[in-house]
């Protein structure tokens, strides 16, 4: 470590030319080849899958993503000539809209059971040709758009879906900016110099920027998600950062301690550069344990964020030492430069606030430690509460309109309407299988949790059953319908 720092050191330039014609190989090259991600998401040997499968050869108006679009009057009904004019001219326009599939209006015979008891609530589904994640945002926000130009005074109208999720997922880049802003502040207040702050961020956009950006070239080998980057994204910064921070800290403790710019880098390099390459190794080797679940989506995460993680590692041993170089005595500020000159050097760690709280703690470890214990004990009780599964739109923000339209199919249809099964079997006899499907549907109606069970539906050599649940997806304490098996 301490030959590649100061080499990096005394032939800064080099260094520095040198990743600048990355970033430009790297971005002529994304720019050309551009991206392949894919959200492809498969479970094989699963229940799910199979039946997904299923669905798709014989109920190919069913295996595309499925949507709702929800509306409430607040006088009258939604059988009022006014309100059905009004929707049945917006679901016209979604029907004819690119990706749309088909539409199912309650104002249909095949819809008529989506109005409420009340008759102020009603929903249409959308059925869209493809799975949300290979869905184009833009037909998905055509479709977004002309439910807004529906909505008037006493006309609420909302949609709901995975397919409207993803396309109104806020850009991960907000969230960036403010991460790093946060981080500048702290930065600065930390090191009391302009230049010092600068560093770790420039080294985490360096590595995360070059990082992203051969992710993407590596989409087109290796399956990746599209939301790949945006996981390399937060794991980037943070550790990205975090490394440079170790150097740059150490570098300023030996260069107070009366050591040349040079040697402090390579002292910094030497010790702070080791633990940068532990702790990213450790990062790598902890994601990329993702793979071995043998779930391309999920194996595609890992491997996304580990090469970011070692562009940062790159960057933190050798661009870093470089600017390092670069800046000589300025990664001080001017009042430690001055208090440097006319105080002399000071031993690493005796003096400051970090010092005496060391100290404090050195002379009291019993009492502190058990006090540390109980903060975390009292940290933790949240765990107590905690529910695992998946998140549905219950869990969106009150302004969004997944969640609106989440609440009124709560509201008009019970809770369990947001969360639906389905179950799909294959039919060789139509009529023994018929009996045996209509058995079974009554005998779901019988099992706790399940609010309403659908006719089997028959379809090319398969039939499919719709169980609607008494409980929301991610409601306290709810578990999922037992499912009769069923030949």
């Amino acid at each position: 470590m301490a030959a590649m720092a100061r080499w990096c050191f005394r032939r800064r330039a080099w260094v520095l030319v040198a990743w600048l014609a990355l970033l430009v190989i790297l971005g002529v090259s994304g720019r050309a080849a551009g991206s392949a991600y894919s959200n492809t998401l498969t479970l094989p040997g699963t229940g799910s899958t199979a039946a997904l499968t299923l669905l798709e050869k014989a109920f190919p108006g069913h295996a595309g993503d499925q949507d709702s679009i929800v509306w409430r009057v607040s006088t009258g009904t939604v059988e009022a000539p006014a309100v059905r004019a009004r929707i049945t001219a917006m679901l016209g326009k979604i029907a004819a809209a690119p990706a749309v599939a088909s539409v199912i209006s309650p104002y249909s015979t095949a819809g008529a059971g989506q109005v409420s008891r009340s008759g102020q609530i009603a929903y249409a589904t959308v059925v869209f040709d493809a799975q949300a994640a290979a869905l184009p945002v833009a037909d998905v926000n055509h479709v977004i758009s002309i439910v807004e130009a529906a909505r008037a005074s006493g006309l609420q109208v909302e949609l709901g879906g995975q397919a409207v999720e993803t396309a109104l997922r806020p850009s991960i880049g907000i969230s960036a900016v403010v991460g790093l802003v946060a981080a500048a502040v702290v930065l600065f207040i930390a090191f009391g110099s302009l230049l010092a702050m600068l560093l770790p961020l420039i080294i985490a956009i360096a590595a995360l920027v070059s990082g992203l950006m051969t992710v993407g070239l590596l989409s087109h080998a290796v399956s990746i998600p599209s939301i790949g980057p945006t996981v390399a994204t937060l794991i980037g910064l943070g550790v990205g950062i975090d490394y440079a921070l170790f150097v740059v800290t150490r570098h300023r403790n030996n260069i107070k301690a009366g050591m040349s710019p040079q040697d402090a880098a390579v002292g910094a390099l030497n010790t702070s550069g080791r633990a940068v390459l532990f702790a990213g190794t450790t990062v790598c080797i902890a994601v990329l344990g993702m793979l071995v679940l043998n779930v391309t989506y999920v194996s595609g995460l890992g491997i996304s964020s580990a090469i970011t993680v070692l562009f940062t590692m790159a960057a933190a041993v050798t661009l870093l030492p470089a600017l390092l170089g670069i800046l000589g005595m300025r990664v001080l500020s001017r009042r430690e430069r001055r208090r440097l000159a006319a105080g002399g050097p000071a031993e690493p760690g005796t003096a400051g606030w970090w010092a005496r709280l060391a100290a404090f703690v050195q002379r009291h470890p019993a009492r502190l430690a058990t006090a540390t214990a109980a903060v975390m004990l009292v940290l933790a009780i949240p765990v107590l509460s905690l529910r695992l599964g998946s998140s549905d739109a219950a869990n969106d923000p009150s302004s969004y309109t997944t969640r609106h339209a989440y609440d009124l199919l709560a509201e008009g249809f019970g809770p369990g309407f947001n969360g639906p099964l389905q179950l799909v079997a294959t039919t060789g006899s139509p009529a023994d299988d018929a009996a045996a499907l209509d058995r079974l549907a009554v005998t779901l109606k019988t099992v706790p949790g399940v609010a309403a069970v659908s006719a089997p539906i028959p379809g090319k050599g398969a039939a499919l059953i719709s169980v609607i649940p008494s409980s929301s997806p991610g409601g306290a304490g709810h578990q999922r319908p037992h499912q009769p098996a069923a030949r």
